[in-house]
């Protein structure tokens, strides 16, 4: 291409990049978009909600079915039995409280609600929301099923359901586990990370102690409402983070 002078001029082209619309202080780190969920992500969760009924459900009826374990588990509920004081009683009520149903929900969605505030994001929200509604449903559903007797030794508390496999209590201070994904998104501080991480290691033992002191559960009760809370944290970070990955890799590139 010659111009007006007869000068030989090489054509260039120049890209041009689209960014999207941002609000002033949005973050424009791939790391910190949002969470786009699809039905699909419905779907999945529902897959894991029926798996782990079918897998806690196997393990009910393995255990509800061995003579051997039901005797250990008699044999441990009665030494509880035998270590109760006046003091332990008030220390076990305050122990089994910090799982109860309407405390576990009430300090989920405060904490829900605090971090979409403050991030303005659904990561962290659905990251504390989603394991304990995927362990309740499973409990739920699992402890109708076994329907276990608790222990056959007297109790310190009462409760509207009475079946004993797993723990719900244990499962829902289990699933507080959520914490942890969250903090170590947010900061290498290895002093942060090893205080939640010691919080949530602490408050299912102190809650599954509580709950089998106060002759509301087996040993077994507590070791399967364990598994099953960490499972549901595992399990929801995972379908959380493919959410994630999905929707960095549709989002516009940025630069």
């Amino acid at each position: 291409m010659s111009d007006t002078a007869g000068n030989t001029v090489t054509p260039t082209t120049t890209a041009v990049t689209s960014r999207p619309t941002r609000a002033v202080g949005q973050a424009d780190r791939p790391e910190l978009l949002d969470v786009t969920l699809k039905w699909s992500d419905l779907g999945l969760f529902l897959a894991c909600y029926a798996a782990m009924v079918v897998v806690w459900v196997g393990i009910g009826e393995f255990i509800t079915h061995s003579s051997s374990i039901q005797a250990r588990d008699q044999s441990v509920a009665e030494w509880f039995v035998d270590t109760r004081t006046a003091t332990l009683d008030t220390l076990s009520a305050l122990g089994s409280n910090l799982a109860a149903t309407m405390v576990k929900i009430a300090v989920t969605a405060v904490l829900a609600i605090i971090m979409r505030l403050v991030w303005k994001r659904w990561r962290e929200p659905l990251m504390m929301v989603v394991p304990l509604v995927l362990e309740a449903s499973v409990f739920i559903t699992v402890t109708y099923i076994v329907s276990r007797p608790r222990p056959d030794v007297q109790r310190l508390e009462s409760s509207p359901v009475d079946s004993s496999f797993p723990s719900g209590h244990v499962a829902a201070a289990a699933a507080y586990g959520a914490l942890i994904v969250i903090v170590y998104w947010h900061t290498r501080n290895r002093v942060a990370r090893g205080l939640v991480v010691a919080l949530c290691v602490a408050l299912p033992l102190i809650v599954g102690w509580a709950r089998m002191y106060r002759g509301m559960h087996h040993l077994t009760d507590v070791i399967a409402g364990l598994l099953l809370g960490i499972v549901s944290v595992v399990l929801s970070w995972w379908m959380i983070h493919r959410a994630i990955e999905r929707t960095r890799s549709s989002s516009p590139t940025i630069g």
